[in-house]
This record gives structure tokens, C-alpha cells and sequence, in this order.
């Protein structure tokens, strides 16, 4: 029996990877309809990989359905988003204790360590151009993280991250930029946490993480209402 391409679960994980970049970059904007039909001629493919990709994108409340009209873009949720960095600072805690004690006790590997300090480098990078793009600044944030995930050597961690990270990415994209030199202390921020990490020192690394996630927590809180209230007016 043959099996079209299309629908083979690698090829509706690049349609569903294309339209989450769509949907964190706002190319596809909240409260926007979508349809397969425009999907599937957007992205030069039929409708049957689109179809399984928003049913995936469903699941994870980046997008609802209207009826008839198919489908729209969920608007950022400000409750969730707080609820989210409340969970995310107990995981990456966890995700930091791991990781500093596996290099602590000479169970990291040296990839895994250089990914982290390439991760920090491409981030301070970006960080420290002359027109720091907020796409380059927030897909290295979420680089860095993963670092630490794979680090800690803890696949359930980084698969729990890996479906909040585009809620996490949209939140980011709305605020990231918006009020005084966020960017610059969050890649101080890091550079700390890094070294912490890096030197074993557990118990420094965990209490950056925690003030770290803590400050985005509460900045995102702060800043959000006055963001989705813009893009309701």
C-alpha cells in the first residue's frame, strides 16, 4: 500500500514547525481566520498535512475554532502566561540543579557544555548588533534554555518546555522590547546563570534561574495588559 508523503508524520511536523514560526514572528496575527485552503497554497502543499498541522496547533491552544469559517489565531493569554512562568521556574530549577551537577561530577559531555557557551555567544551576539532584529533576539532566548535542558540530560523536561515554548516565544515577542534595555540585562542575566552552571555551582545557579525566571515572570504580567489592550482598540 502507498502512503502519500504528505502525509507521513515528518512532513506534517515541517507544515506544523512553518506555521508555529508563522504564528510566535505574528506573521499569522491573533484573531486572524485561517483556512486550509490559503494555508495549504501559502506553504506550496495540499490540504491534508494543513489539516493535521492545526489539529496539533489546536492541542496546544495556538489556534480555535470559529464554526464554519474554520479556524482563527488564539490571542495571547495573559492568565496562562503567568501560570506558565510559575511552572517554568520550578522545571528549569530543576533543569539547572541537573545540569550543574552532571558538570560538577564530570557527566556532561564537552558538545553539551559547548552548546551552551555557543548558545550564550549567539545570543550576546545578537544582542549587541546595531539593529538587533526581535526574531534573532527571542529565538536565541529560547536557544539558550534549551541548552539547559539538554544539558540537564532530562528528555521530560525539555519535551514539557517544548510545547510552551511558543507561547512563551509570543509573549516575548510582545513585550521583549517595549520597555528599557530589556535585552542587555536578560544576556547579563545569562551570562550569570552560564557561569554558574559552568563552574558547578549549584546552588548559585539555581538561585539566578529563580530570580532570572522570577523578573520575566513579573515583567510579563506587567506588560502584557497594556499590549493586548492596544491590539484590541
Amino acid at each position: 500500500m502507498q502512503h502519500s508523503v504528505e502525509a507521513q508524520p515528518q512532513f506534517i511536523d515541517q507544515v506544523f514547525r512553518l506555521l508555529i514560526d508563522s504564528i510566535v514572528l505574528g506573521e499569522l496575527k491573533p484573531g486572524q481566520r485561517v483556512r486550509q485552503g490559503e494555508l495549504a497554497e501559502r506553504l506550496g502543499v495540499s490540504r491534508q498535512p494543513v489539516s493535521h498541522a492545526l489539529q496539533l496547533l489546536k492541542q496546544q491552544g495556538l489556534v480555535r475554532e470559529t464554526g464554519k469559517q474554520g479556524v482563527e489565531i488564539a490571542p495571547i493569554d495573559l492568565h496562562y502566561i503567568v501560570h506558565l512562568y510559575r511552572a517554568r521556574t520550578a522545571l528549569e530549577g530543576m533543569a539547572v540543579l541537573l545540569a550543574t551537577r552532571r558538570i560538577r561530577d564530570g557527566q556532561a559531555s564537552p558538545a553539551q557544555i559547548e552548546e551552551l557557551e555557543i548558545a550564550l555567544a549567539t545570543g550576546k551576539e545578537a544582542c549587541g548588533a546595531a539593529n538587533p532584529t526581535l526574531p534573532a533576539l527571542v529565538k536565541a532566548d529560547a536557544r539558550f534554555h534549551n541548552a539547559l535542558y539538554r544539558l540537564a540530560d532530562n528528555p521530560v523536561i525539555e519535551q514539557m518546555m517544548a510545547a510552551q515554548w511558543p507561547h512563551l516565544m509570543r509573549s516575548m515577542m510582545a513585550t521583549y522590547l517595549g520597555e528599557g534595555d530589556v535585552p542587555t540585562r536578560a544576556w547579563e542575566e545569562h551570562g550569570l546563570i552560564a557561569r554558574a552552571v559552568i563552574a558547578g555551582e549549584v546552588d548559585e545557579a539555581q538561585d539566578l534561574i529563580t530570580r532570572h525566571l522570577d523578573r520575566a515572570g513579573s515583567d510579563a504580567q506587567r506588560r502584557l495588559p497594556a499590549v493586548l489592550d492596544a491590539r484590541q482598540a
